[in-house]
């Protein structure tokens, strides 16, 4: 792949989580479901910049205020190839 799509990749390396999700998730029993599994997060643009909402505790992740600055964004998605 070019390297000038390598930004599109996941390269996540500090999720941001719901705070009472990780402590129900560390509190549970059952460990065979993982965080990213177990959390129900919504992120979305709103009229000053992108939010992280939590849907299981209907309750605000993070915000991300741009103070009116655009941003340049990419929607693009790369999908892998699947091989039989």
């Amino acid at each position: 792949m070019s390297e000038t799509f390598t930004f599109l990749k996941n390269n996540i390396n500090q999720p941001i989580i719901c705070t009472d999700c990780e402590k129900e998730f560390i509190d549970r029993q059952n460990s065979k479901e993982s965080l990213q599994d177990f959390l129900k997060i919504d992120v979305g643009l709103t009229d000053f910049g992108v939010q992280i909402w939590c849907q299981r505790h209907q309750q605000n992740v993070c915000h991300f205020d741009f103070e009116g600055i655009r941003l340049k964004a990419d929607f693009r998605c790369l999908k892998q190839k699947k091989y039989n």
